[in-house]
């Protein structure tokens, strides 16, 4: 059974155009399919068009073409009437809050409802929200009493409040610091899988991707440049902004700058070579730096080694010096890449490769 498509973007382009001044493409010819259950991350860079992107879901931004289908309707045909009751099923939350703060935390929560359920209908929804972003005894508090974590879980809360099939997260982390964000992203994962709720993350940061979100996409300039699952994205990054992303959240950056700074690195010679491996589940559980020693000669001097989590998945990463007879290497390397082992040339500045 195929899965449910829940947000659809078809050949999507934002033009902004201002008297004398050159046009801005800000969104260019965009497809993208969200599923529902999808923790989808929409990665990119200050001006890389995601969150005029994520605009469009709810029509805050009309496409100048193309067009976006959510839940079923085609978001541009809708009447105004039913547009107002299409925004009810999505709900979203922003890097600022924006809480009202003359009003406590349960008005602030129950503001979505009012004119729509009674008083008591609001009580109860209210109640139950409080309880499952886990501010139950700050219901009558305001929000300058609150942290930041805080806020911003009064913000999903009142996101949730109309019962929404698909939660926009618009950098809602990003005025955060680590220890919050984290806590606030583990709440989405819980409301994901609790509520079956479909979220859309847009970030420029891809630790947050990484967290959370089971499919991604990175935009630069407007347009999609990759796209897929999480794993994939990892294991086999395909564009140099994302690869970029990836060495950053993995902490790789800092890593290869110490790495440079030692000899072995900056003098390799005509028998070695500088190689970063990176691979996923099973193969992290492989003997294969014996088997390059035991079936191809190939001694393999490690100089980083990392395992993480994505996904409930094994990742791994090691950077290594291989030294031996260079057809050995190359029989080596090609072994390690059909075990499913990415395998990429590390370049030194200033050193070798």
């Amino acid at each position: 059974m195929s899965a449910e498509t829940v947000v659809s973007f078809k050949d999507v382009d934002v033009v902004f155009k201002e008297k004398k001044k050159e046009a801005v493409h800000a969104v260019d010819h965009v497809s993208l399919d969200v599923q529902r259950g999808d923790i989808y991350g929409i990665v990119g860079y200050s001006g890389a068009g995601k969150s005029t992107l994520v605009r469009i879901i709810n029509l805050l931004q009309r496409p100048t073409s193309g067009s976006v289908t959510v839940l079923g309707d085609d978001m541009a045909s809708l009447s105004a009437g039913q547009l107002r009751d299409k925004r009810r099923k999505i709900g979203m939350i922003f890097q600022h809050f924006n809480l009202m703060g003359s009003r406590t935390i349960a008005d602030n929560i129950g503001f979505p409802l009012r004119g729509i359920k009674s008083k008591a209908e609001i009580k109860a929804k209210v109640d139950e929200l409080l309880d499952l972003v886990g501010l139950s005894d700050r219901a009558d508090a305001y929000p300058a009493e609150l942290s930041g974590g805080q806020k911003q879980r009064v913000g999903i809360a009142r996101a949730l409040a109309s019962d929404p099939e698909l939660l926009i997260s618009d950098e809602a982390t990003s005025a955060l610091d680590p220890k919050t964000t984290a806590s606030i992203l583990n709440l989405l994962k819980e409301l994901n899988e609790k509520l079956g709720l479909t979220i859309v993350l847009i970030t420029h940061q891809m630790e947050a991707v990484k967290q959370i979100c089971s499919r991604v996409a990175v935009m630069d300039g407007g347009a999609v440049i990759e796209r897929g699952s999480l794993l994939d994205i990892f294991a086999h990054p395909q564009q140099q902004l994302t690869k970029d992303f990836i060495d950053t959240t993995m902490q790789l950056d800092a890593t290869l700058d110490t790495i440079a700074k030692q000899p072995a690195v900056q003098h390799l010679s005509d028998t070695e070579r500088l190689i970063r491996l990176t691979y996923l589940g099973d193969t992290t559980d492989q003997p294969i730096i014996a088997t390059l020693l035991r079936e191809y000669h190939v001694v393999a001097n490690i100089l980083f080694a990392d395992i993480q989590s994505l996904q409930d998945t094994p990742f791994g990463n090691l950077i290594i010096i291989v030294t031996g007879d260079s057809d050995n290497i190359d029989a080596a390397l090609k072994y390690l890449s059909d075990s499913g082992v990415n395998v990429q040339p590390v370049t030194i500045p200033g050193g070798a490769k």
